[in-house]
């Protein structure tokens, strides 16, 4: 399948400004993932390795998929045990029913679905655990949301990619339904995990450099540093108290194979 980086140009920022998902979200999915089964994980679409991090040292083998080489190469710091493939979810060749647990972390958006979903019944053994991680578009104080509203309004919304959907909508009715259409997946359970983010303003413009579309727009004007500088001192500006609290928690949605 062809694959198009979004983020390869920004690994650096996605990989320093992207909150680590909270110790709570594991916590979660492994409380159904019995001991007896935890040989392979799969991380796909795995970015710099957020998931796969998380997922490290509860599986004697956890593969991290990624397509683009520049994110990829965050994750090869991880030590034994991790496993990097330099593939796209589609194409990935694994063996079927050999996997006890598949995750999927802010990334289905971006794949062909009905392709990466078979594959994914496919290669989980019958018992075995798929779990979706969807963060939420960050949650900000009013007057840091008026700003992000007003760049979205005059510079990235063009650039944003229509497979993202509108700006600050959750995506989980639409996994929710998802999963109940794809044979062999039962839904087992979800929840919103609460983790609120004080960040400088300095690390919430890192956050939207990260972004494809904040990325994107950047690489279009002539001087990006001297805009992400203009944007801090805005956010400075708008919240004097200091660190700005943002809210990134996921909705975690977890199934079963059949």
């Amino acid at each position: 399948m062809t694959f198009q980086s979004k983020f390869g140009g920004a690994a650096e920022a996605y990989d320093s400004y992207r909150p680590e998902y909270p110790a709570e979200v594991f916590e979660f999915i492994l409380t159904h993932v019995s001991r007896d089964h935890r040989r392979l994980a799969l991380d796909l679409g795995a970015g710099t390795g957020r998931a796969t991090r998380g997922l490290a040292g509860h599986f004697e083998k956890v593969t991290a998929v990624e397509p683009d080489s520049k994110m990829a190469q965050k994750i090869r710091v991880f030590g034994p045990g991790v496993v990097v493939q330099i593939t796209t979810a589609e194409d990935c060749a694994v063996e079927p029913g050999s996997v006890d647990l598949i995750v999927i972390a802010n990334a289905l958006h971006w794949m062909n679905v009905s392709m990466v979903m078979n594959n994914v019944t496919r290669w989980l053994y019958a018992g075995g655990i798929f779990a979706l991680i969807d963060p939420p578009f960050p949650r900000t104080p009013r007057p840091i949301r008026e700003i992000v509203r007003q760049e979205f309004h005059e510079h990235w919304e063009s650039f944003r990619d229509p497979k993202l959907g509108k700006a600050g909508n959750r995506k989980e009715p639409v996994w929710q339904e998802l999963i109940l259409l794809t044979p062999g997946l039962v839904l087992l359970e979800q929840k919103t995990i609460t983790s609120i983010n004080p960040l400088t303003p300095a690390e919430l413009v890192g956050f939207w450099q990260s972004t494809s579309y904040g990325n994107a727009y950047a690489r279009s004007i002539d001087d990006p540093a001297s805009y992400w500088q203009g944007l801090e001192s805005r956010f400075r500006d708008a919240w004097p108290q200091g660190k700005i609290p943002v809210d990134f928690g996921p909705e975690v949605l977890l199934a079963k194979r059949e």
